[in-house]
C-alpha cells in the first residue's frame, strides 16, 4: 500500500505508533491503554505526548503551514532537518537533547524521548529559578556541538557534506534572516511594539551605524558556515528539571556563525534581566551571562587542545613550527565569536521586543508604563551594542548593569 502524508490526530497517533515495534515496546501493552495528549503550543508543529504503562514518547509532526496561521505555507521537511540535527548532536553532546527514537520521512513525524516533568527555561526564569547552572551547561553544549561540527574539530571531508545537507533548510533560514536580521530594522507589517517605545524604535530604524552593523550581521549569517547551529536557541528551546538541562526544537538548524547561537541565548538572558522582579535577581542573571560565555570559551579551547590534530583549521600540524602563533590565532578565532555573539544578541533583543514572536518575560508587568520602561532599557542597550561592540564580557555586563 502506498503511504502518503496526513495530519495526525489524537486517535491516529495510536495507529501510527502501533506500526513500530520498538515504540510499542517502549510504551508497553496495547494502544488502548495509552494516554495521548496534544500539547502543540509553538508556531509551527503538532506535538503529542503519549504515555503508556512502561514509558512515554513525544511525537512531533510538521504541518504544511504555520500552525497559528494556516495562510502561511511551509515545507514539510523541517522535521527532517530537526531529526538529522538531533542525531548528530546526540553523538557530540549526549544527555543534552531528547533521545532520538524514530523519523518517518513520509509522514514527517519525529518521535523522541518525552521530557516528563521538565519546564521551559523561560518559565523557570520567570519563576525565579537558578539561571547560572543551566547557563554553564548551555555554554558547554554550544561549545561541544560547535567544535565537533566545524573545521577546528573535523576535516573538510567530514564537514562539507554536512554543510551541503543543512544548506537545503532554506525556508527556515529565510524566516530567521527576515525575523531576526531584517524586519525589525525597518517599517514592516510584522513589527509591533508598545506606543511608549515609538521614539526608541524610530532611532533604531534610522541610525546609520546600526544599519551598517546589520548589513555585517546579514553577511555573516549568510556567508559564514562555521558550524552546525541550533538556529533558534532562545530560553523557550531549553528545558530544565532539577538541574537537568535539555535543548529541543532543532528545526531551524543550519551551518552558520557560532556567535549566532551564542548571541540568541545571551539575548534571552538580557531580556529576562530587563523583566526581573528585583535587583538581586538582575545580579543573578548578569552572573549567568558571564558564566555562559566563560563556560563556552573554556570548553571550546579545551576541546581544541585535546583534539589538536583532529581538524583542518589551525591544527598543530599546520602550525608545528610556530606554536605561539597557533595559540594567538585560536584566541583571535574565539574573539571573533565573541564579537559576533554580542551583535547577534543585540539583533535578537530588538526582534523580541518590536518584531514577530515576542517573549512572555514581561507579561507579569500589568502596567504598560513600567513594561515599556523595562523594554526600553533592553532596547537602548541593544542599540549601544550595535553602534559599538564591547571588547569583553565584563564590558558587556558593565554596560548593561551600569
Amino acid at each position: 500500500m502506498v503511504r502518503h502524508y496526513e495530519t495526525l490526530t489524537v486517535e491516529s497517533v495510536r495507529v501510527f505508533l502501533e506500526q513500530h515495534d520498538t515504540l510499542v515496546n517502549r510504551l508497553g501493552s496495547r494502544s488502548e491503554t495509552w494516554t495521548v495528549r496534544e500539547v502543540s503550543d509553538g508556531n509551527l508543529n503538532l506535538v503529542f505526548l503519549v504515555q503508556g504503562p512502561e514509558g512515554s514518547v513525544c511525537v512531533k509532526q510538521s504541518l504544511p503551514h504555520v500552525r497559528v496561521d494556516p495562510q502561511w505555507r511551509m515545507p514539510l521537511d523541517r522535521t527532517a532537518f530537526e531529526a538529522e540535527w538531533l542525531r548528530r548532536v546526540e553523538l557530540t553532546a549526549p544527555g543534552c537533547v531528547p533521545v532520538f527514537l524514530l523519523f518517518d520521512p513520509v509522514m514527517f513525524v519525529l518521535v523522541m524521548e518525552c521530557l516528563e516533568g521538565f519546564v521551559t527555561f523561560r518559565q523557570a526564569l520567570g519563576e525565579g529559578a537558578d539561571a547560572v547552572g543551566p547557563s554553564r551547561m548551555i555554554g558547554g553544549f554550544v561549545a561541544r556541538t560547535a567544535f565537533f561540527s566545524s573545521l577546528p574539530g573535523r576535516t573538510l571531508e567530514e564537514i562539507m557534506p554536512n554543510v551541503s545537507f543543512f544548506a537545503n533548510n532554506t525556508t527556515l533560514m529565510r524566516i530567521t534572516f527576515d525575523l531576526v536580521l531584517s524586519d525589525p530594522f525597518y517599517s514592516h507589517h510584522r513589527n509591533h511594539w508598545l506606543k511608549e517605545l515609538d521614539q526608541e524604535v524610530a532611532v533604531l530604524q534610522s541610525d546609520e551605524a546600526i544599519a551598517r552593523a546589520m548589513i555585517r550581521l546579514q553577511q555573516r549569517f549568510l556567508t559564514c558556515p562555521q558550524a552546525l547551529l541550533h538556529g533558534d536557541l532562545h530560553s523557550g528551546s531549553v528545558m530544565v528539571r532539577n538541574g537537568d538541562v535539555r535543548v529541543i526544537d532543532g528545526e531551524f538548524s543550519l551551518y552558520g556563525p557560532i556567535g549566532f547561537d551564542c548571541g540568541l541565548y545571551l539575548a534571552n538572558l538580557v531580556l529576562a534581566w530587563a523583566a526581573a522582579r528585583s535587583g538581586g535577581r538582575r545580579a543573578h542573571l548578569a552572573e549567568a551571562m558571564d558564566v555562559f560565555w566563560s563556560g563556552f570559551r573554556k570548553d571550546f579551547l579545551s576541546l581544541w587542545q585535546t583534539h589538536a590534530s583532529g581538524g583542518d583549521l589551525f591544527s598543530e600540524v599546520t602550525f608545528s613550527v610556530y606554536p605561539s602563533l597557533l595559540e594567538a590565532e585560536r584566541e583571535r578565532y574565539i574573539d571573533g565569536i565573541f564579537h559576533d555573539m554580542t551583535e547577534f544578541a543585540a539583533a535578537e533583543i530588538v526582534r523580541r521586543l518590536i518584531g514577530y514572536a515576542q517573549v512572555a518575560d514581561f507579561d507579569w508587568l500589568t502596567g504598560t508604563v513600567e513594561r515599556a520602561d523595562r523594554q526600553r532599557e533592553a532596547l537602548v542597550f541593544a542599540g549601544h551594542l550595535l553602534r559599538e561592540a564591547p571588547g569583553s564580557m565584563a564590558e558587556f555586563v558593565g554596560r548593561l548593569t551600569g
